[in-house]
């Protein structure tokens, strides 16, 4: 009888914990979504922004995640993967962008010719920003 109180107390703390767990992830969930929300508003607003022979052309949240669309401009002779390296690193350096990736926000770039088709499509997390330094 004694040992059957005790396993019930265990899993009773087991299935506590974890109920607990899956509500502090969802917060988390929820606030990561929240930043990447205002971010990807933000930055709607000012497009388009010229870059290196790209021009910013959009951005748009999916849920964690800030999807930026840039399009080849026609000028500047930097491939995408070079852009996509200097943005990476600059993302990461910067305070404001690694601390929202902290929080469980990414970016992704989508790299578009001048007509609109994909030419490159590039993820920077936390984990790659982590791969740097």
């Amino acid at each position: 009888m004694q040992k059957t109180l005790k396993t019930g107390r265990v899993a009773l703390i087991g299935v506590i914990t974890l109920l607990l767990s899956a509500c502090s992830s969802t917060s988390d969930l929820e606030i990561a979504e929240s930043f990447a929300l205002q971010r990807a508003d933000m930055l709607s607003k000012i497009v388009p922004v010229p870059m290196n022979g790209y021009n910013l052309v959009r951005a748009k949240a999916n849920s964690t995640q800030i999807e930026l669309t840039l399009l080849y401009a026609g000028s500047g002779d930097i491939a995408p993967a070079a852009l996509a390296e200097r943005l990476e690193k600059t993302y990461c350096q910067d305070t404001e962008i690694a601390s929202l990736m902290e929080k469980g926000v990414n970016y992704k770039l989508l790299f578009r010719d001048a007509r609109g088709r994909p030419v490159l499509e590039r993820v920077i997390t936390h984990k790659e920003c982590a791969k740097h330094s």
